[in-house]
């Protein structure tokens, strides 16, 4: 089992956040799931393709990393008979210094990162016509550079004795706050600074192999996000599972023998 490349990697200098709720989610999750599950195999196409428009004298070879991350109303609808164990759920909203702070929202989760913010604006837009008219994109920024904590991988992947068909697998929670704030954790964290052209602010990713943890991370917090969201990020095993149809049948496609 392989985790997704760019959970443990760290952001180069360009990445893109686009987070999407879909219209009658019930009906289409499978497909979307479909959609996302081919993701990292059109990164890799954009990266062939722009390393053959280079100089054939170029060395210089361009890769866009991409994680792909499922909220929890998506992750229960394709996985009805086998969902996450360790209470991944949504986070109700809450008050943080007497402001309100909303639930967490999003179906699906896309990080692109890469040394051309161009090849992740590519990437995005091949994702965003397959996704048609279906998908809202509720949240986009970019960003460059970053700062970041070690990404430890006992902290961040689901280990084999807590449930194999997830094992090397990971949650991600993402916060969006206004200028000023500082936040941090003792997870493993990626913080960028971003500007809009409504303001400034700080955008977190923090990573773990349990999603109790993040719902504390949140609510430990002393600035108030502006908008936040939880997501499953399946291991490449589990991907291709998806491509495979063998989830909603109720066998993983790759891991069966382990059901027997």
């Amino acid at each position: 089992m392989q985790p997704q490349e760019g959970v443990l990697a760290s952001p180069k200098k360009h990445s893109l956040i686009k987070i999407y709720n879909f219209n009658d989610l019930p009906l289409i999750a499978m497909n979307v799931a479909r959609i996302g599950a081919q993701v990292p195999s059109m990164a890799s196409e954009v990266g062939d393709d722009h390393h053959v428009r280079q100089s054939k004298n170029s060395t210089e070879r361009e890769k866009v990393s991409a994680v792909i991350g499922f909220g929890p109303m998506m992750w229960i609808l394709i996985t009805p008979d086998a969902p996450v164990r360790g209470g991944f759920r949504a986070f109700d909203d809450t008050e943080i210094n007497g402001i309100e702070v909303p639930e967490t929202d999003g179906d699906m989760f896309l990080y692109f990162s890469s040394g051309k913010a161009e090849l992740n604006q590519i990437l995005a837009k091949n994702v965003e016509e397959k996704f048609g008219s279906n998908g809202k994109l509720i949240e986009e920024i970019a960003l460059e550079g970053e700062d970041h904590s070690d990404i430890v991988k006992e902290k961040v992947l689901i280990h084999s004795s807590s449930n194999l068909d997830t094992m090397q697998s990971s949650f991600v929670f993402t916060q969006k706050f206004k200028a000023n704030a500082k936040p941090s954790s003792d997870l493993p964290q990626y913080r960028f600074s971003y500007q809009t052209k409504s303001g400034s602010g700080m955008y977190t990713l923090t990573f773990s192999n349990q999603p109790n943890e993040l719902e504390e991370t949140s609510e430990s917090i002393n600035h108030p996000p502006i908008s936040r969201g939880i997501f499953f990020l399946p291991s490449l095993d589990l991907l291709t599972s998806l491509r495979m149809g063998g989830i909603r049948m109720g066998s993983l496609a790759i891991n069966a023998k382990w059901k027997e």
